[in-house]
């Protein structure tokens, strides 16, 4: 299943940047969102989604774990399957 995609910048950029989250922070950290926000300035698409365990987290309020490598690569295939390859650029902080 695709998570929900949080998209910055301009939709018909040559270039997508797909940001994954670190394992204690979502999508609006601090650091991803100046990181967004500065590539996007840049002229590039910026693409980012949650884990399913940080989409739980944010619906309960409660600490957990990352998913185990399995979830956290179908959820990555997932994503890339949905955006397509050409011009895809992925990365993460630190987990992602």
């Amino acid at each position: 299943m695709v998570p929900e995609l949080l998209c910055d910048g301009p939709p018909d950029a040559e270039r997508t940047i797909v940001l994954a989250h670190g394992a204690g922070r979502g999508w609006d950290s601090p650091s991803l969102v100046a990181i967004a926000e500065g590539v996007a300035r840049a002229g590039h698409q910026v693409v980012r989604f949650e884990f399913p365990y940080m989409v739980r987290r944010r619906e309960d309020g409660t600490r957990r774990p990352p998913d185990r490598q399995p979830v956290l690569l179908e959820t990555w295939r997932a994503v890339i399957d949905a955006l397509g390859p050409d011009g895809l650029v992925i990365g993460g902080k630190s987990m992602g």
